[in-house]
């Protein structure tokens, strides 16, 4: 979904500075009451109403970390994403996911090693 336009936003407060209620408000405007009271209590507090940012980048926990757990890759190249992960969290104390680990990492340039072994349908 997309945030209601700045215009619209306006115009709701404008109909509840003039002494409009709630209800009459959301009708008028075809917005749910929950809206309008956000859009007046937020209007009241910081005497403006822009909606949030949608969506954004957000900073890697192990971005400080980027040259310790390079070391221990070049100590280890075979060191799989759980025993990583594992290290990172006894070691730097940082709790992250296997896919965001992997995000991470991917910059560096290192790829999944495949086993054929594993890919076959049935047994070796």
């Amino acid at each position: 979904m997309r945030p209601l336009s700045q215009d619209l936003r306006q115009r709701i407060i404008a109909a509840r500075e003039r002494g409009a209620g709630t209800g009459e408000v959301c009708r008028r405007f075809g917005v749910s009451r929950k809206s309008v009271e956000r859009f007046w209590k937020q209007h009241r507090l910081t005497g403006e109403c822009r909606p949030k940012q949608i969506g954004g980048y957000r900073r890697s926990r192990l971005e400080k970390h980027d040259r310790t757990y390079a070391v221990w890759i070049g100590a280890q190249a075979d060191l799989t994403l759980s025993e990583l992960q594992k290290t990172v969290s006894g070691d730097l104390k940082v709790s992250i996911g296997i896919t965001a680990l992997w995000h991470r990492l991917e910059p560096l340039g290192l790829s999944y090693k495949k086993n054929d072994a594993r890919r076959r349908a049935r047994s070796a």
